[in-house]
């Protein structure tokens, strides 16, 4: 069986305001200009993160903690969960975690 962790995007609650689970669009604030953290970042990891940001919108705030399925869905290459980790716009869900049975492939 598989365990997929998850990371909580940083501050989802307070900065999306809907009251549908998958929204067409999320709120870019930007205040976002004058967060040091996310100007220090390299471009791509930006634009990698906007494109998190998008993905976790339809899921509660959540994004699995799985670089290869992300970059296969937000067509990206090179993810590094690791930088918004460190940099605090992910964060390790203590019980995000879910446990997929085998596929039938896989037995």
């Amino acid at each position: 069986m598989a365990v997929i962790e998850f990371l909580a995007i940083k501050n989802w609650d307070t900065f999306q305001h809907y009251s549908k689970r998958n929204p067409p669009w999320i709120k870019l604030h930007r205040a976002i200009l004058d967060d040091y953290a996310f100007c220090s970042l390299p471009d791509a990891a930006k634009g990698h993160l906007m494109m998190l940001w998008l993905y976790g919108s339809q899921n509660d705030g959540k994004v699995p903690n799985d670089p290869a399925f992300l970059e296969r869905k937000l067509s990206c290459q090179n993810l590094d969960l690791d930088i918004f980790i460190r940099t605090g716009f992910l964060i390790p869900m203590d019980r995000g975690k879910i446990t997929l049975a085998p596929t039938h492939a896989a037995r």
